[in-house]
């Protein structure tokens, strides 16, 4: 996230000793490491000694922080929850949310191993926060997980009474059908926009399609989306011999109230996933932009190696109206992946003036090949600004790197 002054937020997940915590780290808006932040720049927050991940960051219009992310509460790894802090501006916990803590946790506990995942936040004008994510449920399958807090961190009940939903596609034979979300937006109505995937089945992984739900503020599935609040992309590029797997990954509500999606499409017709970024955009009803792409639908292929993995992991609308995507692309050997952006126009095509026919690969010089990932970006006034991991060939350890990119592609003078 970038703060009204220019200022660079980065939430991501930090290992300590045996378990890990969220963490955040602050930059000046030149790229320098802001010292004014918890004196080092950085603030580690740990939920109840267990692993804590981080996935969600978001700025309040008074400058607090607020993060979330799933917490194991026990050493065993099952049972996780859905978890929330607040920092002031200073990087510390603020004690005026969740009971004094700076702190709340959340479950939806619908059965199977009670495990509930956040994965995205957003937040509201008035303050409230919209966490979204997965839950499992009684078959050991999953939904769509939307939880809604008041500005204290206590649950909102004026949101489906408790605070919480869960909405499923089932689409699946199989009861043990994946639906997850992985992005949230909150539109000019006040509308909860959320997207994934719907598993299509027979099994779990087996193919499923990009899906979207509307929300209305009071927690009930919007009715003038897609007739019933639901929505689904199926691209099924592979055909009868592909997995047909299909995820949206991020969001971006654009100025015209468009849904923008981006994620990842398997477009092998064989067992040899070969998995291309993929978007698509909706009208606000919910029905295909037919201005973007092909029936609004589109990809990009960086195939740095063949049937390599190309994923888009987050977009950001500019003020002309192009796209500017986040991602990562397989490099060759295992586990080597070099960070991308992309961008297109308007119409979904690949805007020539961005890299080599709209697509730039990065690598941070790792000493060996490792995989490294973009999956954020925000616009900081003229420039993109993505947020992302370098994870060592060996596993050994985790960079997180921050990179404000020129539309000339050379990475800003000043910018360390």
């Amino acid at each position: 996230a970038v703060q009204p002054d220019g200022k660079i937020l980065l939430c991501e997940t930090e290992n300590i000793s045996d378990a890990r915590d969220f963490f955040v780290a602050r930059f000046t808006a030149s790229g320098a490491v802001d010292t004014s932040f918890s004196f080092d720049g950085h603030t580690t927050i740990d939920f109840a000694g267990n692993d804590d991940i981080c996935t969600g960051l978001a700025v309040q219009t008074d400058g607090k922080i607020v993060v979330a992310g799933t917490t194991t509460p026990t050493a065993a790894g099952s049972n996780s929850d859905f978890a929330i802090a607040r920092l002031n501006n200073d990087g510390t916990l603020d004690t005026s949310f969740g009971v004094g803590s700076g702190k709340a946790v959340v479950s939806f506990d619908l059965g199977g191993g009670n495990n509930d995942t956040a994965n995205a936040l957003a937040l509201r004008p008035d303050g409230r926060i919209v966490v979204v994510g997965f839950a499992e449920t009684a078959a050991n399958g999953t939904d769509f997980a939307i939880l809604q807090l008041n500005t204290d961190g206590s649950r909102d009940t004026s949101f489906n009474l408790t605070g919480r939903l869960n909405v499923g596609f089932d689409f699946a034979a199989s009861p043990t059908k994946n639906d997850q979300a992985f992005s949230v937006a909150i539109d000019n109505q006040g509308r909860i926009v959320a997207a994934g995937m719907a598993d299509r089945g027979p099994g779990p992984g087996a193919s499923a399609d990009f899906a979207v739900v509307r929300i209305l503020p009071n927690g009930q599935l919007d009715p003038n989306f897609s007739a019933d609040g639901r929505a689904t992309i199926a691209f099924d590029l592979g055909g009868a011999g592909g997995s047909n797997d299909d995820r949206a990954y991020g969001l971006a509500l654009d100025r015209a109230g468009n849904i923008v999606l981006v994620g990842s499409a398997d477009s092998s017709a064989s067992s040899t996933a070969n998995i291309d970024m993929a978007i698509a955009r909706l009208l606000p009803d919910g029905s295909p932009d037919a201005a973007f792409g092909i029936a609004g639908k589109t990809t990009l292929a960086f195939d740095l190696i063949p049937n390599g993995l190309d994923a888009a992991i987050a977009v950001t609308e500019q003020s002309n109206r192009k796209l500017v995507i986040a991602g990562t692309s397989a490099a060759g050997g295992a586990s080597y992946q070099l960070a991308t952006a992309a961008r297109l126009n308007a119409n979904g095509s690949p805007d020539p003036g961005f890299g080599t026919l709209g697509k730039k690969t990065y690598d941070f010089g790792q000493s060996a090949p490792s995989g490294q990932l973009f999956n954020g970006v925000v616009m900081q006034g003229a420039h993109m600004v993505f947020g992302g991991a370098l994870n060592s060939v060996d596993t050994s350890h985790v960079d997180f790197v921050v990179a404000r990119i020129l539309d000339d592609l050379i990475f800003a003078d000043g910018f360390d």
